[in-house]
């Protein structure tokens, strides 16, 4: 079986809005109370085409992954650079699957014209395998409760 992603158009965005919310919602770290502003902002970007969503069917069409992207300019070095924001799987993934998505990921940054490749975790798991395939730590961030 063979599978590769596949980039939705803005016009399709709308049929599969309640998947896309779920999955991003699945791997992104927020409070509950963030999470419409944080969803009415992915919408509003996927269907002006500043940020791009990619599926990955199966032979049968059984939708297996999703990974939500994003360019974006950096202001002082006008450079691109590509944003992995989100990546859900229906499944595990072997290193084969991963090695081909990042290559996917990869293909398309280069045809983008983006300098760097970037995304954030808070899963160690997600860590290792990112620098599995190239990857090194930029930056880490910290935070205090002010609430508390």
């Amino acid at each position: 079986m063979t599978s590769k992603f596949i980039k939705l158009l803005p016009q399709q965005i709308p049929a599969f809005w309640e998947t896309i919310k779920f999955a991003a919602t699945q791997v992104s770290v927020m409070e509950e109370k963030s999470k419409p502003l944080y969803l009415n902002n992915l919408l509003h970007s996927l269907l002006n085409d500043k940020s791009q969503v990619f599926v990955r069917l199966d032979d049968g069409r059984k939708l297996l992954a999703i990974m939500i992207t994003k360019i974006e300019m950096d202001k002082i070095s006008g450079d691109a650079t590509f944003i992995l924001q989100s990546y859900y799987s229906w499944a595990g993934i072997d290193d084969k699957t991963w090695a081909n998505d990042f290559l996917f990921a990869k293909e398309f940054a280069s045809h983008t014209k983006c300098k760097h490749i970037i995304f954030e975790s808070n899963n160690p798991k997600i860590w290792a395998m990112g620098q599995r395939f190239g990857f090194k730590e930029k930056s880490r961030t910290f935070i205090v409760d002010m609430e508390a």
